[in-house]
């Protein structure tokens, strides 16, 4: 009775967690996709989110090179946390609003923007298809450089629970690029508990950024005319 207790509560936890985390998911599988469709390689099934067995999957055939199948799957790696970041920087640095409904919508960015770090490594399948094509030929193998970390990674979550690892290393990964923008998190809930959003005025360090790319923009334009770039 106990281990039954037990497995059913920790399929509702599980449950629980894929509809908590159901953008990262979704945008994970939607990357594998878009790699398959620019690489072309045909795919046969997908499922961009499930309840049950796996939380989303994208079947394709064999790909023909090595640096094919690492695209394919990397790019959850790459995309998601592509996503994470421009979703943030705009939430702190761009959309602003007022009220219960403004500062929610800034919240949901902010959700979607964890959820898509933690589901942003890629799969234990599709790493060891990885790790398998690149053990295979001797050639290859100084490229385990690159994706001898992944795998360890993802057999590390393996053992450990995946989320255990992927959870603490998102928020951390989040709290990083907040830091990046600047923003104090006393300045943040001062507005959020006001109901104000985005009175900050944007991300300062960030906003700095952005107008400091922007005027090396326009000098190398004087530099170096329409036609004349380097």
């Amino acid at each position: 009775m106990r281990q039954h207790w037990l497995r059913l509560t920790g399929r509702r936890r599980s449950i629980a967690f894929r509809l908590a985390t159901a953008p990262g998911v979704v945008l994970h599988e939607l990357a594998h996709r878009l790699s398959c469709l620019l690489v072309g390689v045909p795919v046969t099934e997908v499922a961009y989110f499930q309840l049950t067995g796996p939380p989303g999957y994208v079947r394709h055939t064999m790909p023909p090179r090595w640096s094919t199948a690492v695209l394919i799957a990397l790019s959850p790696a790459v995309g998601n946390v592509t996503v994470a970041a421009t979703l943030l920087l705009y939430s702190l640095a761009v959309y602003t609003a007022t009220g219960l409904i403004g500062v929610a919508g800034g919240l949901a960015l902010w959700w979607v923007a964890i959820a898509a770090l933690i589901h942003s490594l890629p799969s234990t399948t599709d790493l060891g298809t990885v790790w398998a094509a690149t053990t295979a030929r001797w050639y290859r193998l100084p490229l385990a450089v690159v994706v001898g970390p992944l795998y360890a990674l993802r057999r590390l979550a393996g053992h450990i629970g995946s989320y255990r690892l992927t959870v603490p290393l998102s928020l951390a990964a989040f709290g990083g690029l907040a830091a990046l923008a600047g923003l104090s998190p006393h300045t943040f809930f001062d507005c959020v508990l006001a109901g104000r959003w985005g009175c900050w005025a944007g991300a300062p360090r960030f906003g700095a950024m952005v107008s400091a790319a922007s005027e090396l923009l326009s000098h190398l334009r004087t530099l170096y005319p329409t036609g004349n770039a380097p």
